[in-house]
């Protein structure tokens, strides 16, 4: 028989069953979710079937997911943290396995106003050029260091108030950090040895200080465009 189980990516509890039978039994758990709409147990449970059933995913399967991740966040209200990290590992699973798909490592990856608090599996995006993941709620760039081949990056409208982890992007050319909470020179320390010739920081802390243009002009020595604006 055919087996359902979740990828090597999977952050959920592995579900393997027969085809026909894990259907079946995501039938059952439906049912008794419509019963039980409150019981944490029989939502997670929901949430590891679907996204072991469904490894390409649909915008309504996705949709139906974060519903469920943000009726968890409600009804388990102590631990919204795990959860919303559990949202950004199925989110970002299902968006590695797109983009692998797509088998053109020059395509772009959109993650943009996706509710994400972290990207993750960056190993396998090793080859990645193009990333947007804008309007988040990124507070660090953990995992980011293994993009080394990455072109151009959009943080903007994110929470960071440091750039530490994108050392090993070296190839970054154009990136978008605006709109964060970058407070001071420190917080952008980590990219001045990329090869950034266009940046953003408009809409940081930063940004309205009075040393801004010249302290990033002389962290930046191949920039060319700050915040829209040709030096």
């Amino acid at each position: 028989d055919l087996v359902a189980s979740s990828s090597s990516l999977s952050p959920c509890v592995e579900f393997t069953a027969p085809l026909s039978i894990a259907h079946d039994q995501l039938a059952n758990i439906r049912e008794l979710y419509e019963i039980e709409p409150d019981n944490k147990w029989v939502i997670l449970t929901l949430v590891n079937m679907l996204n072991t059933l469904h490894k390409h995913k649909t915008r309504e399967q996705i949709s139906e997911l974060r519903n469920l991740t943000v009726k968890l966040c409600q009804v388990d209200p102590m631990r919204t943290g795990y959860y919303r990290d559990m949202w950004s590992k199925l989110l970002c699973e299902t968006a590695v396995n797109d983009w692998w798909t797509g088998g053109e490592p020059s395509l772009p990856m959109y993650l943009s106003k996706k509710y994400l608090t972290s990207l993750f599996y960056t190993d396998y995006l090793f080859a990645l050029q193009d990333l947007d993941i804008s309007h988040n709620n990124l507070t660090n760039l953990i995992g980011f260091g293994s993009l080394v081949l990455l072109r151009k990056l959009n943080l903007s409208h994110n929470k960071l108030s440091s750039l530490q982890g994108l050392e090993a992007c070296k190839n970054l050319a154009v990136l978008d950090a605006s709109h964060n909470a970058l407070h001071n020179a420190c917080g952008i320390l980590a990219c001045t040895k990329c090869r950034i010739n266009t940046l953003s920081l408009e809409g940081n802390p930063l940004s309205r200080s009075e040393v801004y243009p010249a302290c990033v002009l002389e962290s930046f020595v191949m920039l060319c465009t700050l915040d829209g604006k040709d030096l």
